[in-house]
C-alpha cells in the first residue's frame, strides 16, 4: 500500500471509530451518568474493581479527574472504595449493585445495537470484521 492510501485509511478508520463510538454513547441507558462516568463504571464492570491510578491507566485521563469521577460515582451509590487485599495503603474502586445494574445495561444495549446492525451483513462480511476486530484490538494495545 501506498502512504497515501495508508493515509486515507487511517483518516476512515479513525472517522468511523469515533462516530459509532459517539453513536453508542449517546444511546447510554441512564440519564443521571455523564458519559465519563459511564465510562469508568463500565470499566470497572468488565476489568474488575482496580486503583484510581490503574482506572485512569485503562481510560487514558488524569488519576484527580478519575477521582473526581470515582467520588461522585461513590456519592451516587455506584462505586464503593474497599481496602486493597495486598497494599493497606489503597483501595480499590468496585461496583455496588446499582452501578453493576447500570453498567450491565448499558453494555447490553451497545452490544445490541451493534448485533442488530451485524444481521444484515453477510457471511463474508461479518467474517472480514471479525478479522478486522481482532486487527483493531491489536492495535489499540499498541497506542499508547
Amino acid at each position: 500500500m501506498s502512504l497515501e492510501s495508508d493515509t486515507h485509511l487511517a483518516r476512515d478508520l479513525s472517522v468511523s471509530a469515533l462516530r459509532l463510538n459517539r453513536r453508542l454513547r449517546l444511546r447510554h441507558t441512564s440519564d443521571r451518568i455523564p458519559v465519563g462516568q459511564l465510562s469508568i463504571l463500565t470499566t470497572v464492570f468488565r476489568e474488575g474493581p482496580m486503583t484510581t491510578r490503574e482506572l485512569a491507566s485503562r481510560e487514558r485521563i488524569k488519576p484527580p479527574s478519575v477521582s473526581r469521577s470515582s467520588h461522585a460515582l461513590v456519592e451516587m451509590g455506584l462505586l464503593e472504595r474497599v481496602p486493597h487485599p495486598t497494599d493497606r495503603r489503597q483501595v480499590l474502586l468496585t461496583l455496588t449493585q446499582a452501578g453493576r445494574r447500570i453498567a450491565s445495561d448499558d453494555v447490553a444495549e451497545r452490544e445490541r445495537v451493534l448485533a442488530e446492525q451485524l444481521e444484515s451483513l453477510t457471511d463474508s462480511q461479518r467474517g472480514a470484521l471479525a478479522k478486522a476486530s481482532d486487527i483493531l484490538i491489536r492495535m489499540v494495545e499498541r497506542v499508547e
